[in-house]
């Protein structure tokens, strides 16, 4: 069965809630991600059970961001989890990259690490500010080729500076804050999913638009017949 090309953010209030959209949704998309406030919430194990017995792939987003050593802690500690994908932060630095890889490695874990380069809830503003760089596509290039240096499996990058990052084909890349339909929020960086898989996105992560809808199955499959011959679906 084709599955939509997307991870289904997992933000809701309780995880009782979430396993429910796990159930709902599985058959439709890829996998879930499992962020800050569902992973360190009640009934987190039951909700990661839920998603591995499902078969979905699984996208622990802790983004990662300390010394090496305490990186590797980290990673270590979830070999139980053994999750699909896992987000550290680029700017985390190179040594800090490799420990993280080192320690995959020796615990053998399935985890393709994946390389925050700039949130997308900031702009070239932001990033002057933090960066001194006001230009964000020039930014995620440069974190860009840090990732592709160190051998990171892929970035997670707003739909904006996917074209830019077109000559990094072995890298996936996961865009997050896109939407279905039109919406506002805090993102600032954004673009519509269909956009965002045409211009390189190899997976995109949709959340509150489609969790927190009534009616979510049917949300998505409108979204599917509105866009049929965009190749926005698993072979």
């Amino acid at each position: 069965m084709k599955k939509f090309k997307s991870f289904i953010a997992l933000d809701l209030k309780s995880n009782t809630q979430n396993i429910n959209i796990v159930k709902k949704l599985y058959r439709h998309v890829y996998g879930f991600k499992v962020g800050y406030r569902s992973f360190y919430n009640d009934r987190s194990h039951e909700l990661i059970s839920e998603i591995m017995r499902k078969k979905s792939k699984l996208f622990v987003d802790l983004k990662l961001h300390d010394i090496p050593n305490t990186v590797s802690s980290a990673i270590e500690s979830l070999s139980n989890i053994n999750p699909d994908y896992l987000t550290l932060h680029i700017s985390g630095g190179n040594e800090m990259i490799k420990a993280a890889l080192s320690c995959i490695k020796k615990n053998k874990l399935k985890t393709k690490v994946l390389g925050v380069t700039l949130l997308t809830s900031l702009d070239g503003k932001d990033s002057k500010k933090i960066y001194n760089e006001q230009n964000t596509k020039k930014l995620v290039r440069k974190f860009a080729e840090v990732a592709n240096k160190y051998k990171i499996h892929g970035l997670i990058c707003s739909g904006e500076e996917l074209i830019a990052l077109k000559k990094y084909n072995k890298l996936i890349k996961i865009t997050p804050g896109v939407k279905l339909f039109s919406r506002s929020d805090d993102q600032k960086r954004v673009t519509f999913a269909h956009d965002a898989i045409q211009n390189g996105a190899s997976f995109v992560v949709i959340g509150r638009e489609l969790i927190e809808s009534k009616q979510p199955i049917t949300l998505l499959k409108r979204y599917a017949e509105q866009y049929k011959n965009k190749n926005l679906w698993t072979k």
